[in-house]
Protein backbone atom coordinates (compact mmCIF):
# COMPACT_ATOMS: atom_id res chain seq x y z
CA UNK A 1 0.00 0.00 0.00
CA UNK A 2 1.37 3.74 -0.68
CA UNK A 3 1.85 5.88 1.94
CA UNK A 4 0.66 8.90 -0.36
CA UNK A 5 -2.60 7.12 -0.75
CA UNK A 6 -5.13 7.65 1.62
CA UNK A 7 -7.34 4.68 2.42
CA UNK A 8 -11.09 5.14 1.61
CA UNK A 9 -13.97 5.55 4.04
CA UNK A 10 -15.60 1.92 3.54
CA UNK A 11 -11.54 0.34 3.72
CA UNK A 12 -11.11 2.33 6.95
CA UNK A 13 -14.14 1.23 8.65
CA UNK A 14 -13.58 -2.70 7.39
CA UNK A 15 -10.09 -2.18 9.43
CA UNK A 16 -10.84 -0.31 12.36
CA UNK A 17 -14.34 -3.25 12.87
CA UNK A 18 -11.52 -5.97 12.34
CA UNK A 19 -9.00 -4.00 15.05
CA UNK A 20 -11.95 -4.27 17.18
CA UNK A 21 -12.90 -7.68 16.93
CA UNK A 22 -9.16 -9.06 16.94
CA UNK A 23 -8.60 -7.19 20.29
CA UNK A 24 -11.87 -8.06 21.97
CA UNK A 25 -11.10 -11.27 20.85
CA UNK A 26 -7.62 -11.23 22.70
CA UNK A 27 -9.55 -9.59 26.05
CA UNK A 28 -11.71 -12.45 26.35
CA UNK A 29 -9.58 -15.07 25.46
CA UNK A 30 -6.81 -13.93 27.64
CA UNK A 31 -8.12 -14.92 31.24
CA UNK A 32 -9.34 -18.00 29.98
CA UNK A 33 -7.16 -20.83 30.23
CA UNK A 34 -8.80 -23.35 27.76
CA UNK A 35 -9.11 -20.46 25.27
CA UNK A 36 -5.43 -18.95 25.85
CA UNK A 37 -3.97 -21.83 24.51
CA UNK A 38 -6.00 -21.69 21.57
CA UNK A 39 -4.26 -17.89 21.05
CA UNK A 40 -0.71 -19.06 19.22
CA UNK A 41 -3.17 -20.59 16.44
CA UNK A 42 -5.68 -17.69 16.44
CA UNK A 43 -3.69 -14.98 16.28
CA UNK A 44 -2.00 -15.86 13.30
CA UNK A 45 -5.45 -16.05 11.42
CA UNK A 46 -6.52 -12.80 12.72
CA UNK A 47 -3.43 -11.33 11.34
CA UNK A 48 -3.89 -13.44 8.08
CA UNK A 49 -7.59 -12.02 7.63
CA UNK A 50 -6.59 -8.67 8.17
CA UNK A 51 -3.31 -8.90 5.84
CA UNK A 52 -5.41 -9.97 3.18
CA UNK A 53 -8.20 -7.59 3.71
CA UNK A 54 -5.58 -4.79 3.06
CA UNK A 55 -4.46 -6.52 -0.30
CA UNK A 56 -7.50 -6.68 -1.77
CA UNK A 57 -8.43 -3.17 -0.90
CA UNK A 58 -5.65 -1.53 -1.73
CA UNK A 59 -6.38 2.39 -3.40
CA UNK A 60 -7.19 2.28 -6.83
CA UNK A 61 -6.83 -1.45 -7.46
CA UNK A 62 -9.96 -3.07 -5.95
CA UNK A 63 -10.33 -6.95 -6.80
CA UNK A 64 -11.56 -7.81 -10.23
CA UNK A 65 -12.77 -10.65 -11.33
CA UNK A 66 -9.86 -11.64 -14.02
CA UNK A 67 -7.28 -11.24 -11.23
CA UNK A 68 -6.52 -14.98 -10.22
CA UNK A 69 -4.13 -13.82 -7.07
CA UNK A 70 -6.82 -11.80 -6.19
CA UNK A 71 -9.63 -14.26 -6.01
CA UNK A 72 -6.67 -16.76 -4.34
CA UNK A 73 -6.03 -14.29 -1.59
CA UNK A 74 -9.96 -13.22 -1.13
CA UNK A 75 -10.56 -16.92 -0.53
CA UNK A 76 -7.64 -17.04 1.66
CA UNK A 77 -9.23 -14.29 3.67
CA UNK A 78 -12.57 -16.65 4.05
CA UNK A 79 -10.76 -19.38 5.06
CA UNK A 80 -9.17 -17.61 7.66
CA UNK A 81 -12.52 -16.33 9.18
CA UNK A 82 -13.67 -19.78 8.96
CA UNK A 83 -11.10 -21.19 10.80
CA UNK A 84 -11.26 -18.49 13.39
CA UNK A 85 -15.04 -19.53 13.73
CA UNK A 86 -14.39 -22.92 14.29
CA UNK A 87 -11.01 -22.47 16.41
CA UNK A 88 -12.80 -19.98 19.31
CA UNK A 89 -16.41 -19.98 20.24
CA UNK A 90 -16.94 -16.51 19.99
CA UNK A 91 -20.52 -15.79 18.18
CA UNK A 92 -19.88 -12.40 17.54
CA UNK A 93 -16.72 -13.77 14.62
CA UNK A 94 -19.65 -13.76 12.38
CA UNK A 95 -18.44 -9.96 11.51
CA UNK A 96 -15.33 -11.23 9.83
CA UNK A 97 -17.41 -13.07 7.42
CA UNK A 98 -19.72 -9.20 6.99
CA UNK A 99 -17.05 -7.49 6.00
CA UNK A 100 -15.94 -10.37 3.91
CA UNK A 101 -19.24 -10.38 1.93
CA UNK A 102 -19.04 -6.28 1.16
CA UNK A 103 -16.31 -7.00 -0.64
CA UNK A 104 -18.38 -9.12 -3.32
CA UNK A 105 -19.75 -6.69 -5.40
CA UNK A 106 -16.39 -5.89 -6.51
CA UNK A 107 -15.49 -9.19 -7.71
CA UNK A 108 -19.12 -10.39 -9.18
CA UNK A 109 -22.56 -9.07 -9.79
CA UNK A 110 -24.92 -7.91 -7.44
CA UNK A 111 -27.43 -11.34 -7.83
CA UNK A 112 -24.33 -13.82 -7.64
CA UNK A 113 -23.01 -11.96 -4.51
CA UNK A 114 -26.31 -12.47 -2.88
CA UNK A 115 -26.20 -16.04 -3.57
CA UNK A 116 -22.50 -16.47 -2.47
CA UNK A 117 -23.62 -14.49 0.99
CA UNK A 118 -26.32 -16.86 1.43
CA UNK A 119 -24.24 -19.85 1.27
CA UNK A 120 -21.44 -18.64 3.44
CA UNK A 121 -23.86 -17.63 6.22
CA UNK A 122 -25.40 -21.43 5.51
CA UNK A 123 -22.16 -22.78 5.86
CA UNK A 124 -20.98 -20.31 8.92
CA UNK A 125 -23.75 -20.76 11.32
CA UNK A 126 -24.30 -24.92 10.32
CA UNK A 127 -20.72 -25.23 11.94
CA UNK A 128 -21.26 -23.32 14.64
CA UNK A 129 -24.78 -25.10 15.03
CA UNK A 130 -23.14 -28.55 14.97
CA UNK A 131 -19.94 -27.34 16.91
CA UNK A 132 -22.59 -26.09 20.10
CA UNK A 133 -25.13 -29.06 19.24
CA UNK A 134 -27.81 -26.07 19.33
CA UNK A 135 -30.62 -24.20 16.98
CA UNK A 136 -28.85 -20.94 15.91
CA UNK A 137 -31.93 -20.03 13.57
CA UNK A 138 -32.25 -16.56 14.82
CA UNK A 139 -28.86 -15.57 15.05
CA UNK A 140 -28.24 -16.23 11.52
CA UNK A 141 -31.35 -14.34 10.18
CA UNK A 142 -29.99 -11.09 12.18
CA UNK A 143 -25.99 -11.98 11.20
CA UNK A 144 -28.20 -12.07 8.14
CA UNK A 145 -29.75 -9.35 7.49
CA UNK A 146 -26.32 -7.49 8.64
CA UNK A 147 -25.20 -9.14 5.39
CA UNK A 148 -27.70 -7.95 3.15
CA UNK A 149 -27.25 -4.64 4.23
CA UNK A 150 -23.58 -4.60 3.79
CA UNK A 151 -24.16 -5.87 0.27
CA UNK A 152 -26.74 -2.92 -0.24
CA UNK A 153 -24.67 -0.57 0.74
CA UNK A 154 -21.17 -1.59 -1.21
CA UNK A 155 -23.57 -1.79 -4.24
CA UNK A 156 -24.78 1.41 -3.56
CA UNK A 157 -21.54 3.33 -3.17
CA UNK A 158 -19.44 0.90 -6.06
CA UNK A 159 -22.98 2.55 -8.25
CA UNK A 160 -22.26 6.17 -7.13
CA UNK A 161 -18.29 5.92 -7.70
CA UNK A 162 -18.94 4.53 -11.75
CA UNK A 163 -21.10 7.54 -11.93
CA UNK A 164 -18.49 10.03 -10.81
CA UNK A 165 -15.90 8.21 -13.30
CA UNK A 166 -18.66 8.60 -15.97
CA UNK A 167 -19.18 12.47 -15.28
CA UNK A 168 -15.44 12.82 -14.47
CA UNK A 169 -14.65 11.55 -18.18
CA UNK A 170 -17.71 13.45 -19.86
CA UNK A 171 -16.46 16.40 -18.39
CA UNK A 172 -12.87 15.60 -19.48
CA UNK A 173 -14.76 15.35 -23.33
CA UNK A 174 -16.94 18.35 -22.75
CA UNK A 175 -13.17 20.23 -22.05
CA UNK A 176 -11.37 18.41 -25.10
CA UNK A 177 -14.46 19.38 -27.05
CA UNK A 178 -14.08 23.32 -26.40
CA UNK A 179 -10.49 23.54 -26.78
CA UNK A 180 -10.84 21.56 -30.22
CA UNK A 181 -13.24 23.95 -31.34
CA UNK A 182 -11.45 26.78 -30.22
CA UNK A 183 -8.72 25.40 -32.11
CA UNK A 184 -10.45 25.23 -35.08
CA UNK A 185 -12.12 28.49 -34.83
CA UNK A 186 -8.72 30.39 -34.82
CA UNK A 187 -7.51 28.25 -37.64
CA UNK A 188 -10.89 29.45 -39.59
CA UNK A 189 -10.52 32.95 -38.75
CA UNK A 190 -6.61 32.85 -40.13
CA UNK A 191 -7.85 31.56 -43.21
CA UNK A 192 -10.47 33.66 -43.92
CA UNK A 193 -8.23 36.74 -43.10
CA UNK A 194 -5.73 35.13 -45.74
CA UNK A 195 -8.38 34.65 -48.48
CA UNK A 196 -9.67 38.11 -47.63
CA UNK A 197 -6.32 39.81 -47.52
CA UNK A 198 -5.58 37.86 -50.99
CA UNK A 199 -9.10 37.95 -52.67
CA UNK A 200 -9.54 41.25 -51.83
CA UNK A 201 -6.82 43.54 -50.81
CA UNK A 202 -4.84 41.99 -52.99
CA UNK A 203 -6.98 42.30 -56.15
CA UNK A 204 -7.36 46.26 -55.03
CA UNK A 205 -3.41 46.82 -54.92
CA UNK A 206 -2.95 44.63 -58.29
CA UNK A 207 -5.99 47.26 -59.99
CA UNK A 208 -4.09 50.15 -58.05
CA UNK A 209 -0.72 49.30 -59.83
CA UNK A 210 -2.00 49.06 -63.08
CA UNK A 211 -3.89 52.27 -62.95
CA UNK A 212 -0.73 54.02 -61.63
CA UNK A 213 1.44 52.42 -64.75
CA UNK A 214 -1.41 53.69 -67.42
CA UNK A 215 -0.84 57.18 -65.69
CA UNK A 216 2.53 57.34 -65.51
CA UNK A 217 2.32 56.66 -69.32
CA UNK A 218 -0.53 59.30 -69.99
CA UNK A 219 1.23 62.04 -67.55
CA UNK A 220 3.84 64.78 -68.28
CA UNK A 221 7.40 64.97 -67.32
CA UNK A 222 6.72 66.26 -63.77
CA UNK A 223 3.90 64.29 -62.49
CA UNK A 224 5.84 60.91 -63.88
CA UNK A 225 8.60 60.81 -60.71
CA UNK A 226 5.33 61.25 -58.10
CA UNK A 227 3.57 58.90 -59.87
CA UNK A 228 6.55 56.23 -60.24
CA UNK A 229 7.49 56.69 -57.04
CA UNK A 230 3.48 55.58 -56.01
CA UNK A 231 3.90 52.86 -57.96
CA UNK A 232 6.64 51.65 -56.44
CA UNK A 233 4.85 51.99 -53.10
CA UNK A 234 2.17 50.10 -54.02
CA UNK A 235 4.40 46.87 -55.28
CA UNK A 236 6.15 46.86 -51.82
CA UNK A 237 2.39 47.16 -50.20
CA UNK A 238 1.12 43.76 -52.72
CA UNK A 239 4.36 42.34 -51.81
CA UNK A 240 3.91 42.77 -47.95
CA UNK A 241 0.32 41.17 -48.62
CA UNK A 242 1.41 38.13 -50.59
CA UNK A 243 4.12 37.80 -47.70
CA UNK A 244 1.69 38.20 -44.87
CA UNK A 245 -1.51 35.68 -46.31
CA UNK A 246 2.02 33.32 -47.13
CA UNK A 247 2.50 33.16 -43.48
CA UNK A 248 -0.86 33.09 -42.50
CA UNK A 249 -1.39 29.82 -44.24
CA UNK A 250 2.08 28.56 -43.64
CA UNK A 251 1.23 28.68 -39.78
CA UNK A 252 -1.42 26.32 -39.87
CA UNK A 253 0.04 24.65 -36.31
CA UNK A 254 -2.08 23.98 -33.94
CA UNK A 255 -1.02 25.17 -30.29
CA UNK A 256 -2.29 22.01 -27.49
CA UNK A 257 -0.97 24.09 -24.46
CA UNK A 258 -3.79 25.33 -23.74
CA UNK A 259 -6.34 22.55 -24.38
CA UNK A 260 -3.65 20.25 -22.21
CA UNK A 261 -3.48 22.37 -19.33
CA UNK A 262 -7.77 22.82 -19.21
CA UNK A 263 -7.48 18.82 -19.70
CA UNK A 264 -5.44 18.24 -16.50
CA UNK A 265 -7.18 20.93 -14.41
CA UNK A 266 -10.48 18.55 -15.40
CA UNK A 267 -8.41 15.64 -12.76
CA UNK A 268 -7.97 17.81 -9.25
CA UNK A 269 -5.80 14.63 -8.14
CA UNK A 270 -3.17 15.04 -10.76
CA UNK A 271 -1.00 18.07 -11.20
CA UNK A 272 0.68 18.64 -14.92
CA UNK A 273 4.20 19.97 -14.98
CA UNK A 274 4.68 20.46 -18.64
CA UNK A 275 7.77 21.78 -20.53
CA UNK A 276 7.16 22.58 -24.16
CA UNK A 277 10.21 22.55 -25.93
CA UNK A 278 9.01 21.83 -29.45
CA UNK A 279 5.73 22.67 -30.95
CA UNK A 280 3.71 19.64 -32.24
CA UNK A 281 3.40 19.41 -36.11
CA UNK A 282 -0.06 19.42 -36.02
CA UNK A 283 -1.92 20.76 -39.03
CA UNK A 284 -5.68 19.58 -38.59
CA UNK A 285 -8.14 19.77 -35.96
CA UNK A 286 -8.72 16.05 -36.20
CA UNK A 287 -4.97 15.89 -35.62
CA UNK A 288 -5.29 17.53 -32.50
CA UNK A 289 -8.20 15.42 -31.07
CA UNK A 290 -6.28 11.90 -31.55
CA UNK A 291 -3.40 13.75 -29.95
CA UNK A 292 -5.33 15.23 -26.96
CA UNK A 293 -7.34 11.98 -27.00
CA UNK A 294 -3.66 9.73 -26.12
CA UNK A 295 -2.69 12.88 -23.23
CA UNK A 296 -6.33 11.96 -21.95
CA UNK A 297 -5.90 8.12 -21.83
CA UNK A 298 -2.62 8.66 -20.83
CA UNK A 299 -3.40 11.09 -17.64
CA UNK A 300 -6.24 8.25 -16.66
CA UNK A 301 -3.97 5.10 -16.70
CA UNK A 302 -1.46 6.97 -14.25
CA UNK A 303 -4.22 7.75 -12.14
CA UNK A 304 -5.99 4.25 -12.32
CA UNK A 305 -2.80 1.71 -12.54
CA UNK A 306 -0.09 3.78 -11.02
CA UNK A 307 -2.28 6.05 -8.37
CA UNK A 308 0.38 9.01 -9.67
CA UNK A 309 0.01 12.51 -8.02
CA UNK A 310 2.29 13.82 -10.55
CA UNK A 311 2.90 14.04 -14.15
CA UNK A 312 5.73 15.15 -16.03
CA UNK A 313 5.30 16.32 -20.14
CA UNK A 314 7.52 16.90 -22.11
CA UNK A 315 8.00 17.59 -25.90
CA UNK A 316 11.13 17.63 -27.49
CA UNK A 317 12.60 18.13 -31.33
CA UNK A 318 14.28 15.25 -32.68
CA UNK A 319 15.91 14.37 -36.33
CA UNK A 320 13.13 12.97 -37.18
CA UNK A 321 10.39 15.28 -35.60
CA UNK A 322 9.29 15.77 -32.31
CA UNK A 323 8.80 13.64 -28.88
CA UNK A 324 6.06 13.81 -26.61
CA UNK A 325 6.85 12.08 -23.08
CA UNK A 326 4.92 11.49 -20.31
CA UNK A 327 5.78 10.28 -17.23
CA UNK A 328 4.06 10.35 -13.74
CA UNK A 329 5.82 9.61 -10.05
CA UNK A 330 3.49 6.40 -9.32
CA UNK A 331 4.43 3.01 -9.33
CA UNK A 332 3.46 0.29 -11.14
CA UNK A 333 1.46 -2.71 -10.09
CA UNK A 334 3.65 -6.02 -10.70
CA UNK A 335 0.30 -7.48 -12.93
CA UNK A 336 -0.05 -4.76 -14.69
CA UNK A 337 -0.85 -5.47 -18.61
CA UNK A 338 -1.58 -3.54 -21.51
CA UNK A 339 -5.57 -2.91 -22.00
CA UNK A 340 -7.79 -1.79 -24.27
CA UNK A 341 -6.74 1.98 -23.16
CA UNK A 342 -3.32 1.22 -24.52
CA UNK A 343 -5.10 -0.24 -27.92
CA UNK A 344 -6.58 2.55 -28.24
CA UNK A 345 -3.66 5.13 -28.49
CA UNK A 346 -1.72 2.79 -30.64
CA UNK A 347 -4.53 3.11 -33.06
CA UNK A 348 -4.65 7.01 -32.49
CA UNK A 349 -0.79 6.95 -33.24
CA UNK A 350 -1.02 4.83 -36.04
CA UNK A 351 -3.40 7.22 -37.57
CA UNK A 352 -0.75 9.91 -36.98
CA UNK A 353 1.59 8.17 -38.58
CA UNK A 354 3.43 8.12 -35.41
CA UNK A 355 5.36 5.79 -32.64
CA UNK A 356 3.94 4.99 -29.54
CA UNK A 357 5.89 3.36 -26.45
CA UNK A 358 4.56 2.92 -23.47
CA UNK A 359 6.97 1.52 -20.81
CA UNK A 360 8.46 0.98 -17.13
CA UNK A 361 10.74 3.19 -15.91
CA UNK A 362 12.06 2.52 -12.47
CA UNK A 363 8.24 1.55 -11.37
CA UNK A 364 7.05 4.63 -13.09
CA UNK A 365 4.70 4.61 -15.95
CA UNK A 366 6.11 6.66 -18.91
CA UNK A 367 4.74 7.03 -22.59
CA UNK A 368 6.82 8.22 -25.75
CA UNK A 369 4.90 9.47 -28.85
CA UNK A 370 7.29 10.24 -31.42
CA UNK A 371 5.70 12.49 -34.18
CA UNK A 372 6.92 12.56 -37.76
CA UNK A 373 7.88 16.22 -38.77
CA UNK A 374 4.48 16.73 -40.56
CA UNK A 375 1.70 14.23 -39.14
CA UNK A 376 -0.47 12.25 -41.98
Amino acid sequence: MKLQQRLSWDVLAGVLTWLLVFGLSLYLCWPDPALNARLPWAIPLFLLYGACFLLITRPGERLAADQGIGLVIYMLQLSSALALNWLLPLDYLAILSIIWVSLLPHLVRFSRALLIAVLVLALWFSVDAYLEQRSLLIPALLYGSFHLFALLMTKQARSEQQARQQLEQQHQQLVLAQQLLKASAQQQERSRIARDLHDVLGHHLTGLIIHLQVAEHQSNSESQPTLATCQQLARLLLADVREAVSELRQHRVLDLQQAVTELATALPRLQLHSDWQAELPLTSVQQAEQVLLIIQEALTNSLKHSGATQVQLLTRQEPQGVLLQISDNGQLHSDWVAGNGMLGMQERAALLGAELECKEAQGHMQLQLRLPLEAV
